[in-house]
């Protein structure tokens, strides 16, 4: 029968992996039901022809993954080999959200139940201090919850599930590295001069590559991704795991690895990696050699370590790495390579002829902000600021791979997103992922923020699969699924495809299990109370970790004392308060906060987000509306507004006497309000306050 091969692309998402977690177990749940459902009536003897599904087959080969996308693939295969864990959809009712399925007990445990900020029950969490009493200090929050989650994925699997039709075996597993230490690559030059050195440089982008077998049966040869050096992980070895070590050990820092977010999360070791390695990788580029001994092209491009590291293919090149998301967030090109069937070819992409394509799911698809205002601020302080951001976004800017995706006359490339509506008919909500304040970690905040996503995202597949993944009879695996083509009438999609007149069919029929829609999950809030649990818990971690890094740093005991004092006196007096009015911002301007933000409409929750930016001490109008794109006359109703609901406070009048604002939570003491008073302070501690 026709087979339609899918590769996995699962973007870079913090806390927002949830989504991506939530995608992936309604999809899998799709795949099952169908399969099912094609095994009953082959075991009835009824003939395909008579068959109430399409009768083709559709096969994941490869999956790769960034950051939180590549903990999900990772995660995910494993959860996928527990029959305990998913043979049945289990039901959790979530304060806030309503009811949240889960068919992979052991993904939804690891996205869902156990990342947090705070722990309640007062066990291990991301603002725990676990972490400093086992070394030196390695990242700004407590990742030793990441060790346990990955622990408690990995043991106590009993009975194995089997291996699945929908799934290749081998089952090729990408996961982006952001190589500390770099790869040397040199490039000579044939005009050059004999013997001249050619033009070095290093490579950071990096990847680790599994071979996963036992959880897929069917077959799949990829002549771009067999030859790249691949561990081979056996998923049949789970039940006998009593720890994580070998083999599973550097799968479990791999996974870690492609989530260390830089500073955040813990850099990881990885090890046992060769100058062969590096040697037989496989690239992405149309340049190409043949192998003499089997035939084969090769997509290789020969690393230049110094001698005499470089001279044996067998010498050790470990290396430490952060976050896969940092230089490549995407990895679509890797799943689309494994695709190919004659590389470098590419992919057909018509609808007629399209038998591969690649499904990326990215919780945050949004274009960066840019600076519409144009400050243009070339301060030594600003450069500072923008430099790292400007280094990221031009790493991951890859329009030629990302464009296509979008493309409504492209069947190879789908992308899955976020996508949020307060009812049936509605227009789409401003903010979809409930994890997407604090630039993606501040799903840790509350469990009923993570549970949304994974709904949601099993919401969204749904749609995807049901109106979005769908192609023409005429195609060359639908033509040999769809035989029965007058009484499959429900799997068409409810609209049609922009621009072509004929008739679509879902890809992926939604059966059994598969064909309800998920509940849409109401929209969580935290209270103040839980924000205010979370900022003395990043408080008393902020101390901790100055403390220790003090005890580390700072060889004599003079300067440890002189910078505890700074510390006490400096440090730890604003850390809880930056906390505080960074979530705020946040929580105010998407509506996650209960309290009065949540009557407002989107426009002063606009105002009042800013009010709360750490960044300022006082706000203008004229500075709000500058930075929000406003017009003027909305943000003065909206002062207006929150100011008659008490929620504001007004301070001195600027220079050119424009009145300024804060949140009256931030009002500053009578003491300090004193005019003699508040200017000794502003000489001798806090300086003048930031006004705009």
């Amino acid at each position: 029968m026709a087979t339609f091969n899918i590769g996995l692309t699962m973007a870079g998402a913090i806390s927002a992996g949830a989504y991506t977690g939530g995608v992936f177990d309604f999809l899998l749940q799709a795949l099952a039901a169908w399969e099912a459902r094609k095994r009953e009536l082959t075991a009835a003897g009824t003939p395909p022809e008579e068959w109430d599904v399409p009768c083709h087959d559709v096969v994941i080969p490869v999956m790769s993954g960034a950051s939180a996308g590549g903990i999900t693939g990772a995660l995910g295969l494993v959860a996928l080999a527990d029959e305990a864990g998913s043979a049945t959809r289990r039901t959790h009712r979530v304060a806030g959200v309503g009811d949240v399925e889960a068919g992979l007990s052991r993904l939804y445990r690891a996205w869902v139940q156990m990342p947090r900020f705070v722990d309640p029950a007062g066990g291990a969490d991301l603002l725990g201090t676990d972490d400093l009493t086992q070394g030196p200090v390695t990242s700004l929050l407590d990742t030793t919850i990441l060790t346990r989650i990955v622990e408690a994925s990995l043991l106590g699997i009993g009975e194995l599930a089997a291996p699945k039709p929908y799934l290749a075996e081998p089952l090729h597993l990408f996961l982006t590295h952001s190589n500390l230490r770099g790869v040397p690559y040199e490039i000579g030059f044939a005009a050059g001069t004999p013997g001249q050195p050619g033009y070095g440089m290093m490579s950071h982008g990096d990847r680790a590559h599994f071979a996963v077998s036992g959880v897929g049966t069917a077959s799949f040869q990829s002549s771009w991704a067999r030859p790249d050096p691949a561990r081979p992980i056996d998923v049949r070895t789970l039940p006998a795991l009593a720890s994580v070590g070998g083999d599973w050990h550097r799968f479990a820092e791999a996974a870690l690895g492609t989530g260390a977010f830089p500073l955040g999360l813990s850099a990881r070791e990885i090890g046992e990696v060769t100058v062969g390695d590096y040697e037989r990788q496989q690239w992405p580029i149309a340049r190409f050699t043949d192998d003499p001994g089997s035939g084969e092209r090769r997509f290789r491009l020969p690393p230049k370590f110094p001698d005499p590291l470089g001279a044996d293919p067998g010498n050790r090149v470990d290396y430490v790495t952060v976050d896969g998301g940092l230089i490549n967030n995407e990895p679509f090109e890797l799943a689309r390579w494994t695709l190919m069937r004659d590389p470098p070819a590419p992919n057909a992409r018509e609808p007629e002829t399209s038998r591969q394509a690649v499904i990326m799911i990215d919780p945050f698809p949004e274009a960066p902000a840019y600076d519409a205002a144009g400050t243009l601020e070339a301060t030594l302080t600003a450069v500072i600021k923008r430099l790292f951001p400007t280094l990221k976004d031009q790493a991951r800017f890859k329009p030629a791979d990302l464009a296509d995706a979008l493309d409504e006359n492209v069947f190879s490339r789908f992308l899955i997103a976020p996508r949020r509506r307060a009812g049936r008919g509605a227009p789409l909500e401003p903010y979809a992922i409930a994890c997407g304040l604090l630039g993606g970690f501040g799903g840790f905040l509350s469990e009923a923020f993570r549970a949304h996503d994974y709904q949601l995202g099993r919401l969204n597949c749904y749609l995807f699969l049901k109106e979005s993944l769908a192609l023409p009879l005429d195609n060359v695996v639908l033509g040999e699924g769809y035989l029965a083509g007058a009484k499959l009438e429900r799997y068409r999609p409810s609209e049609p495809t922009p621009g072509d007149p004929r008739d679509h069919y879902q890809l992926i029929p939604l059966v059994g299990s598969a064909a309800a829609m998920p509940t849409p999950p109401s929209w969580p809030r935290v209270t103040p109370a839980e924000v205010e649990t979370m900022v003395a818990r990043a408080d008393g971690r902020a101390g901790a970790v100055a403390s220790k890094l003090i005890q580390q740093q700072i060889r004599s005991r003079l300067g440890r004392l002189g910078a505890r004092l700074v510390w006490q006196l400096y440090g730890k007096t604003k850390i809880a308060d930056y906390v505080r009015r960074a979530v705020l911002q946040d929580l105010y301007l998407r509506d996650q906060i209960e309290g009065q933000s949540a009557s407002l409409p989107h426009d002063a929750r606009r105002v009042l987000s800013a009010l709360a930016d750490p960044a300022y001490d006082f706000r203008t109008a004229a500075g709000i509306a500058r930075e929000h794109g406003l017009a003027d006359a909305v943000v003065t109703q909206a002062l207006a507004r929150l100011s008659g609901d008490g929620v504001l406070h007004e301070g001195d009048r600027t220079r050119d006497n424009r009145p300024t604002y804060t949140l009256a939570a931030r009002r500053p003491g009578w003491l300090k309000r004193l005019p003699v008073l508040k200017q000794l302070d502003a000489w001798l501690w806090s300086g003048e306050p930031v006004v705009d």
